[in-house]
């Protein structure tokens, strides 16, 4: 049997702002520090004997403590980063409503369906996905991995990993530095437990 640990990165300064994050790199806020080292003890007893980060900060301040009391180095991907929003990123939902009205309006009826000018396509997020995919399952993996990632690619990776369909709903919202876990065996994919905060005692509001 081997079992993949999901987990969102910890708050950042953009998280509490509001603010759309994608492919920019903002850093984790103290909480955000608070929640990485609290999950670094759930991580540590599951005991990953490998954990993978997109190269982006916020998801490699969030593993590191882990990585340390578990003497690994990171397994540090690009694959891993977080879905683009294009123009949205670095603005708020009210920035957003005062520069793109139509826009805004748009997005408010569908999220999902509306073109954003500059965004990630999901046809290649998706090649993106299975590629990110691929490393977690790879042959010569330890039984247990970790990744340390992005709220909407871990919601695109769970449906992907779980054969679900990526064209219907992505229905998993990730709370920050909760634990998600899914265990493999003998083709079978099991989704264990989903967003256990247990271990973050309060620190587990965006």
């Amino acid at each position: 049997m081997r079992r993949i640990l999901l987990a969102r990165h910890g708050q950042t300064v953009a998280n509490a702002a509001g603010r759309f994050q994608g492919k920019l790199d903002y850093p984790l806020t103290e909480k955000g520090y608070r929640q990485a080292q609290l999950l670094s003890t759930l991580l540590t007893y599951w005991h990953p004997g490998k954990i993978f980060t997109s190269d982006l900060q916020r998801s490699r301040e969030t593993a590191m403590p882990a990585a340390e009391a578990l003497g690994l180095k990171l397994t540090v991907s690009p694959l891993f980063r977080e879905y683009s929003w294009g123009l949205l990123e670095g603005l708020t939902w009210p920035e957003i409503k005062e520069r793109y009205p139509i826009l805004f309006s748009q997005l408010q009826k569908d999220l999902r369906g509306t073109y954003i000018p500059g965004q990630e396509q999901l046809d290649s997020f998706r090649q993106r996905l299975r590629k990110g995919l691929a490393l977690l399952l790879a042959e010569d993996n330890p039984a247990t991995v970790a990744l340390i990632g992005h709220g909407r690619y871990l919601n695109a990776l769970l449906v992907e990993l779980l054969n679900l369909d990526f064209a219907g709903p992505w229905p998993f919202s990730f709370a920050p530095a909760a634990i998600t876990i899914i265990e493999c065996n003998a083709g079978k994919r099991r989704l264990v437990c989903f967003n256990d905060r247990s271990h973050l005692r309060g620190e587990n509001d965006d």
